[in-house]
């Protein structure tokens, strides 16, 4: 799988041998002896944890700060997010922010996709090559990360184990230790591994194509709602990566609940206009190679009535972000003042509530029109 390239022998007897190890003993643990619930909710249990920790701590908050959180938050997050085994998050992090300024460049990107599927997927790591650390002078600052850099070998066997230290108390030492430490591992492994390889074949690009990173809902699942790559490759400093309500994204939903205690606060996201306008962008360069394909005595009044359209529903869309920005100006600046009186409260209220009303139904009118234009150009190329 490598060649040409000196190999690390740990990462690469790590990683091979967890992996061979589970092909043989999960099935002979589970022919053999069953699956015990206690076996199938700590290995559960630990799975979770430790994802999400990967997910939320070391991906989200400490590569990308889009968040803060508390000190217990980031304890716990360096505590299981060192049993997964991918290196100190400081390090994790480092590696991660130089992935993204220099994504799909082969000198520097340090997983890049351009190498191969399984380059990307795993053997980047079996390589033995010392990435210093890169862009981390925030993390740095926090004696927590400096702590867990300096400890994370010992500190991740330690929380590792704890399905065997609850074998010892069971008496079912062999089964946790299959199933707890040995399968999780490698499930822990490989869906972290799946974001830096799949979700940058397959899938769509619905925000940008400046890169390779694709949204993928079948990935979701297994990621703890990673799969959204391309969203989160066009804005890596917003808390989600599934931003619709319905898409996958249990991270997302942790912060969330967090937010609501006061554990994380600051949870940072990108406008709803600012993504719209970034697919509607994406959506009418699509519609100009597939117009490209007609007639041009057909094609050009509807790229005409598309380039207006656009620029309705552009104008649409920074109205009602605007709206929406000047409001939240003045509520802080009525909260700071002190003068949020009821009756002025809701008459300001009101005003806001009509105005918002009038911009929607603008920005519906202009939606109608662009996608009126939209299918009569896809009809054009297809009839």
């Amino acid at each position: 799988m490598i060649r040409n390239r000196q190999i690390s022998v740990l990462n690469t007897s790590f990683l091979l041998g967890t992996l061979g190890s589970a092909l043989v003993l999960v099935p002979w643990k589970l022919f053999t002896q069953g699956l015990s619930w206690t076996e199938a909710l700590v290995g559960l249990g630990m799975f979770f944890a430790i994802g999400l920790s990967v997910t939320a701590g070391y991906h989200r908050l400490f590569s990308h700060r889009a968040y803060q959180a508390s000190w217990p938050v980031r304890l716990v997050f360096l505590l299981f997010g060192a049993a997964a085994f991918q290196n100190s998050a400081l390090k994790w992090s480092s590696d991660h922010r130089v992935h993204h300024h220099h994504v799909d460049d082969l000198d520097r990107d340090p997983y890049v996709i351009g190498k191969g599927f399984w380059y990307a997927h795993w053997t980047w790591v079996m390589e033995k090559k010392d990435l210093a650390l890169e862009g981390v002078a925030d993390l740095e600052k926090d004696a927590l990360v400096r702590w867990q850099h300096r400890h994370h070998f010992v500190i991740g066997g330690l929380v590792a184990l704890l399905p065997v230290w609850i074998g010892l108390a069971t008496g079912n030492v062999l089964g946790h230790l299959v199933i707890g430490l040995l399968l999780r591992i490698v499930l822990t492994h490989h869906t972290t591994f799946l974001i830096n390889s799949a979700a940058h074949v397959f899938g769509s690009r619905p925000y940008t194509e400046a890169n390779s990173a694709r949204d993928n809902w079948l990935l979701a699942p297994f990621t703890f709602g990673e799969g959204y790559h391309n969203y989160h490759h066009m804005w890596q400093w917003d808390y989600r990566n599934g931003v619709r309500w319905f898409q996958w994204d249990p991270t997302k939903w942790l912060l969330g609940v967090l937010a609501l205690t006061g554990a994380v606060r600051q949870l940072r996201r990108v406008p709803d206009t600012v993504i719209r306008r970034a697919k509607l962008a994406m959506e009418e360069k699509r519609l100009a190679a597939t117009l490209a394909q007609a007639p041009q005595n057909l094609a050009a009044p509807l790229k005409e009535r598309l380039a207006r359209t656009r620029v309705r529903l552009d104008v649409a869309l920074v109205a009602l972000h605007d709206r929406k920005e000047a409001w939240e100006e003045r509520k802080r600046e009525w909260k700071a003042k002190g003068e949020a009186r009821a009756e002025a409260w809701r008459l300001a209220k009101s005003e806001w509530k009509a105005a918002m009303a009038q911009h929607q139904q603008e920005l519906g009118e202009a939606w109608n029109e662009w996608k009126a234009a939209r299918n009569e150009a896809r009809r054009l190329v297809f009839a």
